[in-house]
């Protein structure tokens, strides 16, 4: 398909060479003599946008006079000057065809990424949820604190970007949305392949992988804090259902019994909860990593005593920050 200044080129000479034939007639006719002039100022006017849509930028304005400068030399020039505009019309149109090199090369783009030691002391002081709340924080300086969460885990994270989600500013909000919704759907695509393979295996032996993989997943979504209301339901429903399954043909999970025991701890079922934590242990989980989920579940069923004596009992190499605050407060 042509290139619209080639055609208005083209018609150009047409015309031009249409009142150049008129010429060659010989006649000394007052009308031949019209004709001419008439085809030619057609010509020209045709000609005359194609040549100014060749010329630098820098040549084209004022658009008006220049279109006019144009008209005059092709219009006071017959021939030589229409067809030296034509020639340099369709060769500016039809040379980048034939150069076929490609001067760009795909980059991946960069992934902004906050110092990891600024990260981790801005998350310690609270700063990042500090300057995403305070409202005459610098736009662009609450921004580089929702990105900073990036990088932080998810469990949390969430809690924050969700309250994010109703800031004033929309390029917050939809950051904040963003990050949610991309890790999210990471998750539930996950599920989606575990679930195909455990829908395509015919036997509970061979759904035992899946089943396992399924309720580890549907976890996920409910520790990450990413689920809420009837999803998080839902979701721990499922999780209650897969690893139901998965224990069904491997009782020894201890891994499963832990996250069973979770699982039932957040559906208010302190008793299944407390059966799941007790057969993990007799599995093999780590006592060190049972306990401070036991004192937990102490504490719901308002077993303060047992909750002070599990929690002033953690080592103090297997605490996090978080859970040595909570231990030298039990244990005062």
């Amino acid at each position: 398909m042509l290139n619209p200044n080639a055609k208005l080129g083209m018609l150009a000479v047409s015309l031009e060479l249409a009142a150049m034939a008129l010429l060659l007639l010989s006649s000394h006719s007052t009308a031949v003599l019209f004709q001419y002039f008439t085809l030619h100022a057609m010509a020209s006017a045709a000609i005359t946008p194609v040549a100014w849509a060749v010329l630098p930028t820098s040549y084209k304005q004022p658009r008006l006079w220049v279109m006019l400068l144009l008209f005059s030399l092709s219009f006071f020039i017959p021939f030589i000057g229409l067809f030296g505009f034509a020639i340099g019309s369709l060769v500016a149109a039809w040379l980048p065809y034939f150069d076929k090199t490609n001067r760009f090369t795909a980059i991946v783009t960069p992934q902004y990424e906050m110092p990891k030691n600024n990260i981790e002391a801005g998350w310690r002081s609270g700063r990042v949820r500090q300057q995403l709340s305070n409202k005459e924080t610098p736009i662009d300086m609450r921004m580089k604190a929702l990105l900073a969460l990036q990088n932080m885990p998810a469990r949390h994270s969430a809690s924050i970007l969700r309250d994010t989600l109703s800031d004033s500013s929309d390029d917050l909000r939809l950051l904040a949305y963003g990050m949610l919704d991309s890790r999210e759907k990471q998750l539930t695509h996950r599920i989606q392949d575990a679930l195909q393979r455990y829908e395509s295996l015919p036997t509970a032996e061979e759904r035992y992988v899946p089943a396992r993989e399924l309720a580890e997943l549907y976890w996920e979504l409910v520790y990450q804090n990413l689920v809420q209301g009837d999803m998080r339901q839902f979701s721990l429903e499922q999780v209650q259902r897969y690893a139901n399954e998965a224990l069904k043909h491997k009782v020894k999970d201890a891994g499963l019994w832990a996250i069973s025991g979770r699982m039932w701890t957040l559906r208010g079922d302190y008793i299944r909860a407390m059966g799941g934590f007790t057969t993990a242990i007799k599995q093999g989980f780590p006592l060190v990593r049972a306990e401070p989920y036991l004192a937990e579940l102490a504490y719901l069923r308002g077993d303060y005593a047992t909750t002070r004596r599990l929690m002033t009992g953690l080592r103090e190499d297997g605490r996090s920050r978080p859970l040595s605050m909570a231990a030298d407060y039990w244990g005062r």
